[in-house]
């Protein structure tokens, strides 16, 4: 057919035999609209439109089984490389020196102000138990006792070359 004989033509109609071919082709279920279209001279999408507007059901086709891919083997986890502990022992820092803690203000617990040494002096359970009490400007300790209380962080020696080279 060409495409003056059917949908595509001046015209713009189907003409009744390129609707028996369009009809019959699709009902068969073995060609696609596109290849219909080109049997008939039209576009894909005069034919969809035309089978639309007859009220055409597309063909079922029985949907061949799902075939399941392969798992996929898990991938194997890094390994963590053995470190030498020469080179990249963290490094403890001492902690602070202390000073020689004057005990002179010791203070029960409920007679402590909130910007007082909270440390524990002495034995809980024992009468003469008692809190440190000197000024303590940001933590719950005077610097002596916080130089006790805080550790710094080891230093990976390694980490921190390796951080420098950036």
């Amino acid at each position: 057919m060409t495409p003056s004989s059917c949908a595509a033509g001046s015209s713009g109609g189907w003409t009744d035999d390129a609707v028996e071919t369009l009809v019959r082709l699709w009902r068969q279920g073995d060609l696609s609209a596109a290849m219909i279209g080109r049997r008939l001279g039209v576009t894909r999408n005069a034919v969809l439109g035309k089978i639309h507007r007859l009220g055409l059901s597309q063909p079922r086709r029985p949907r061949p089984p799902a075939i399941a891919p392969p798992p996929r083997p898990a991938k194997p986890r890094p390994v963590a490389s053995a470190r030498r502990a020469s080179a990249s022992a963290p490094v403890r820092m001492s902690p602070q020196p202390t000073a020689e803690i004057a005990q002179g203000l010791v203070a029960r617990l409920e007679d402590l102000p909130t910007q007082a040494c909270h440390w524990p002096l002495g034995d809980p359970q024992a009468a003469d138990f008692a809190f440190c009490g000197r000024r303590a400007e940001t933590r719950p300790y005077c610097p002596a006792h916080a130089g006790m209380a805080y550790r710094g962080r080891g230093v990976d020696v390694a980490e921190l070359a390796r951080l420098l080279r950036r």
